[in-house]
């Protein structure tokens, strides 16, 4: 029914109703307006009514994403390529404030609750969701929601809990996904059109800005910059004072630690903070969706935990310090050479902690996103006899000493700088760190492992390709694989126990 057929419906009940209240004074609170003030003001009551269901305390706690997951670049760049978005021409329509015709009723029922909610579309619940119009399987929340993600916090934050999913079926249903590139620009309009939220879209950022700090929420639509790698929807939260607070739908761990991001913006848990000034320069803002909220909604806070992510050490020519601390005037605890993968667990500035192959921290600008070969020359593998000396337990030569006599023999598990290996006692099983001064390089040979079972030490990447290359697959420290042969002096082709997949590894990456 559309929007003329009901106003006359509603004209004739209220025009019955009206003679029926008359005597009750209803007709002195309204007599100053005319017939269809009256209606459209029914109208926009009728409207404001949102159907909804009772949550509880626990549907609430569960209800924020609260796992910020590892991804890569390539990943982003794929998800980046699905979600360009079509903006129908919105430069050209400079500022509008809405208040067009009511969208046709969604029927939806929303939770109870109202609060602002960080959604990432990520986020297991929904990732494999599909969100398609021309009902390719490929098409998910996951990989190209941040459209429905985004409008989905606002919702939860002025009206009621609706989650990404459900916001994707609605955009799906009523014409707001493309058959190709994601979202339509036109679906945020619709969202305030359904759910009566005041609304007010611009192509200036600085009337968004204002807006952001007269209580709005702003979804920005934003290209390749400081977000993402090709189209991309975010939701501004806040304006404190120059810095804005934002809740990216695509947030995951180490993704502003890249040399064209890092330094431009600080993260904590699930919030983006960001300066006005590099928000201008480097977002790529392209237009803002406003919504007006009155200023009240709690925040639906969780204990978020960040994954922790891999790079690779990207030096020139020298080896990088691992320092006890966050900065050059902290002491020296070892080294790592070029190539090798480690794991970031957090950053501090522009320096990041790592938890392997060594503990410590290094700065984070010798630090890559994709792989590094390495300029020296790989031994893992190799077995040697070393001369009578100390084996350490920590990788900067300290910690527990072990003594072990000339010609013992170790396997090298990893080669951890131009000077330390990790190696493997092969009498004992023991596992430390060596001076490579210690080998009797005359008596050195090479073994194979090819048939035997590894498991992987961290976090690692597997690839299609021999070239370490092709399509990348996570797996999970403690993963076993089977070496099905050793293609080069630094690779291996592996099988994978638990999933039954065969793909390519660095050979260094084993306990």
């Amino acid at each position: 029914m559309n929007e003329s057929k009901k106003k006359k419906i509603i004209a004739i009940i209220t025009a019955i109703i009206v003679g029926i209240l008359a005597g009750l004074g209803f007709y002195n609170v309204n007599k100053d307006n005319s017939t269809e003030e009256i209606v459209a003001g029914a109208v926009n009551e009728i409207k404001d009514y949102i159907t909804t269901y009772q949550m509880s305390d626990e549907d609430v706690a569960n209800l924020a994403t609260t796992e910020i997951i590892e991804q890569t670049e390539e990943q982003e760049q794929e998800v980046s390529a699905e979600q360009e978005v079509e903006d129908e021409g919105f430069e050209l329509q400079g500022e509008i404030a809405y208040e067009g015709d009511r969208a046709n009723t969604w029927n939806v029922e929303l939770g109870d609750y109202i609060g602002l909610t960080y959604y990432n579309q990520t986020d297991s619940r929904w990732r494999n969701h599909m969100y398609s119009s021309v009902g390719d399987s490929s098409q998910t929340i996951g990989t190209s929601g941040c459209g429905p993600t985004s409008a989905a916090m606002i919702v939860t934050a002025t009206r009621g809990a609706i989650t990404p999913d459900q916001m994707g079926d609605l955009f799906v249903q009523y014409g707001y996904r493309s058959s190709n590139n994601g979202t339509y620009w036109s679906a945020f309009r619709a969202v305030a059109d359904e759910f009566n939220i005041g609304y007010t879209e611009t192509s200036d950022i600085q009337r968004a800005l204002q807006l952001l700090q007269s209580n709005n929420y702003v979804v920005v639509s934003v290209g390749n910059g400081l977000f993402t790698t090709g189209g991309h929807f975010i939701v501004l939260t806040e304006l404190n004072g120059d810095t804005i607070t934002v809740y990216d739908p695509y947030l995951y761990s180490g993704k502003f630690d890249t040399s064209t991001r890092r330094g431009k913006v600080t993260v904590d848990g699930n919030k983006v903070y960001v300066s006005v000034s590099n928000f201008i320069n480097y977002a790529n803002a392209k237009g803002f969706f406003c919504y007006e909220h009155d200023g009240t909604a709690t925040e639906n806070t969780g204990n978020v935990t960040t994954s922790t992510y891999t790079r690779y050490v990207n030096t020139n020519s020298l080896n990088l310090n691992v320092r006890s601390g966050p900065g050059t005037g902290y002491s020296i605890v070892g080294s790592l050479r070029k190539g090798t993968q480690v794991t970031v667990a957090e950053t501090n500035g522009s320096w990041s902690r790592i938890t392997m192959p060594t503990s410590g921290w290094v700065s984070s600008s010798y630090l890559s996103s994709s792989y590094v070969s390495s300029s020296t020359s790989n031994t893992v593998g190799q077995t040697r006899k070393i001369k009578a000396c100390y084996l350490y337990s920590n990788s900067n030569l300290t910690g527990t000493r072990y003594s072990y006599k000339a010609n013992t023999t170790v396997t090298i598990l990893s080669n951890v700088s131009s000077n330390v290996d990790r190696v493997r006692v092969n009498v004992t099983g023991r596992v430390a760190y060596i001076n490579t001064s210690n080998y009797t390089n005359s008596t050195s040979t090479t073994s194979s492992i090819t048939g035997q079972y590894k498991r992987l030490a961290s976090r690692t990447y597997l690839y299609s390709n021999s070239n370490l290359t092709g399509t990348r697959y996570i797996y999970l420290p403690l993963t076993q694989v089977r070496i099905i042969r050793n293609v080069s002096s630094s690779v291996d082709y592996v099988y994978v126990v638990k999933t039954g997949r065969y793909a390519y590894v660095r050979n260094n990456v084993y306990r």
